[in-house]
């Protein structure tokens, strides 16, 4: 290209809308008006068509005219055939190919000019496949891979494959997202399954909890159960891991191979039995001690059983039903190292958090560690550097996949506990102050009724109407809610002062109390409608003004919550998906 002449807005804006008649008699070569980009006509058009149908005919007489415009890529290294496939338009991607096919193949490398095209990659390593798997663009993916199923597709600069792009993606989109690992796995002759960082599909699969596509990909290969990433996870370690992954996806890798139970990390051996533990997967540990109960016997680096991380995952409720498995029971006299049992850990964390003194028993059956120490010592002794220490190995104990990358890109444990306190003392505060204002008011109402009272005997005007009635209910509602809430709050913070109730507890008031206040909250604007509807029935037009303008808001009110909840829910999702595995 001798030079380079930047788009006037009269090309460009013909260039987006498909336009052809200010270029039939354009003198400059079409392949030299670039953005800044460097971004050609066909870039131009591709990019600002939003259907997946697009009309074809524009890209045709263009590359009638300018043939060299199929490759051209702009600074990104974006083919044409990129950007077809990232917005899914097809029917383009199948007049590229086919325009592709009728150039004359490379003598020398015998490769056609169709496939040098599919082959192509951006400055990531992008291929067209990788970006239509991204933006899960099934019908594309399909075209691609029937056109060049013999190239192996293989990583970008990140270490991903298509077939790991699809798998990892967190979309609303599932079915078509299984179509897009479908159409890869069904046309691919060879097929990579990697990923960064030594993962695969199936770890990707695992950690979403995608007990389909996990089955799918051990369908076509059963190895991928026992291949690990980087850190010696397998795909059992991510599936028992993450909190949204389904215990079915559990089932489905041991049914394929249960020997996968005995895989432990590099570094610390833990076991997938000892993920699911300390992270509180009660479900996942059920699975894992049924299709393979051996595995129980393994410990990690430091003679930990999964018992012990039970009692690292710091909730007493996950460790109670541990001791319902009975596999797991039997574990609870075995030691560590240091020969301490896990009741010995229990011991030293019942001195920070007094809810786990309910769980001892029979104290003596476990024996003394290698300090001389039995359970009761611990308990009831003032053993401080014993304690501190256990403490220590319980914070140490970890539970992510890359614990130095964890340190980089967060803060301690202490800190970020602390600050989620903090936030929940200030969420408490306004609750209790809102729980109380409606309080007030409804107990203000039930005194000051609608319409007055009859003057002989004190009763209410508007005592038998409809509304009338509906306002009493709603008030008479809303008094009961709203001192449940008050109740609610005044118990967290009497016990938790004296340290009788633990944060997952409190956690769970705090959601009842914040419920309560919510229904409240939209029975208050219940008992106003009916309230004042009751008073200007004899005006039916303002009567029911109120009543459509009032249900109104209630009904946005509460589209509006559930809107904030579910996208909160899904960003945080996303967030974790992307700093807790990668």
């Amino acid at each position: 290209m001798d030079s380079i002449i930047y788009m006037d807005p009269v090309l460009y804006n013909a260039a987006q809308e498909g336009n052809i008649d200010p270029f039939e008699n354009c003198q400059t070569c079409l392949d030299q008006l670039l953005t800044p980009d460097e971004n050609t006509i066909l870039h131009v058009y591709l990019t600002n068509q939003s259907s997946k149908t697009v009309p074809t005919d524009f890209v045709n007489r263009i590359l009638e005219r300018c043939p060299p415009l199929l490759f051209q890529a702009n600074k990104r290294g974006e083919s044409p055939l990129h950007l077809a496939a990232r917005n899914g338009h097809s029917n383009v991607v199948e007049v590229l190919i086919d325009r592709a096919k009728a150039l004359p193949a490379d003598t020398e490398s015998r490769v056609t000019e169709a496939k040098m095209m599919l082959r192509m990659t951006n400055e990531e390593k992008d291929t067209a496949l990788h970006v239509a798997a991204r933006n899960i663009q099934a019908q594309v993916v399909k075209i691609l891979t029937k056109e060049d199923p013999e190239f192996p597709y293989s990583a970008n600069v990140h270490g991903e494959t298509p077939l790991y792009i699809a798998a990892s993606i967190i979309t609303r989109r599932r079915e078509e997202r299984g179509k897009v690992i479908d159409e890869i796995l069904t046309n691919c002759i060879s097929v990579d399954y990697g990923g960064p960082n030594g993962r695969t599909a199936l770890h990707a699969a695992s950690k979403m909890g995608d007990d389909e596509t996990a089955r799918k990909l051990l369908e076509k290969e059963e190895k991928l159960t026992k291949t690990t990433d980087d850190n010696g996870w397998s795909p059992l370690h991510y599936a028992a891991y993450c909190d949204w992954s389904s215990a079915r996806v559990v089932e489905v890798l041991l049914e394929c191979d249960a020997s996968a139970a005995y895989i432990a990390e590099t570094e610390k051996k833990r076991t997938a039995l000892h993920i699911a533990a300390i992270r509180g997967r009660v479900d996942a540990m059920k699975e894992i001690v049924s299709l393979c109960p051996a595995c129980c016997e393994l410990v990690d680096n430091r003679g930990w059983n999964a018992l012990h991380y039970a009692v690292a995952s710091k909730d007493r409720k996950v460790f109670e039903e541990c001791l319902r498995i009975p596999e797991l029971a039997r574990l609870k006299t075995e030691k560590d190292d240091k020969g301490n049992t896990p009741f010995h850990l229990i011991a030293a964390l019942a001195h920070e958090n007094k809810h786990w003194r309910g769980v001892f028993d029979y104290r003596e059956i476990y024996g003394l560690n290698k300090r001389k120490l039995s359970v009761n010592d611990i308990d009831e002794g003032d053993y401080g550097e014993i304690q501190k220490e256990i403490l220590e190995s319980l914070e140490d104990v970890g539970s992510r996949p890359l614990g130095r990358q964890r340190k980089v890109l967060g803060r301690g444990n202490e800190e970020r506990n602390k600050e989620k306190e903090d936030a929940m003392s200030k969420a408490r505060e306004s609750h209790l102050v809102v729980a109380a204002l409606i309080t007030t008011v409804t107990f203000a109402a039930a005194f000051t009724l609608p319409g007055g009272y009859k003057s002989d005997r004190g009763n209410a005007i508007l005592a038998k109407k409809a509304a009338f009635i509906i306002f009493i209910i709603s008030d008479a509602m809303l008094m009961v809610l709203s001192i449940c809430a008050i109740f609610i709050h005044f118990y967290m913070a009497s016990f938790q002062g004296l340290e009788m109730i633990d944060k997952v507890t409190t956690t769970k008031l705090l959601s009842y109390a914040m419920m309560f206040t919510r229904i409240s909250m939209g029975t208050m604007v219940t008992a106003f409608i009916m309230g004042i509807y009751a008073v200007l029935e004899p005006f039916s037009g303002s009567a029911i003004s109120v009543y459509v303008i009032g249900l109104g808001c209630l009904f946005f009110f509460i589209y509006f919550m559930y809107r904030i909840f579910y996208e909160v829910r899904f960003s945080s999702e996303t967030i974790d998906s992307k700093f807790s595995i990668k």
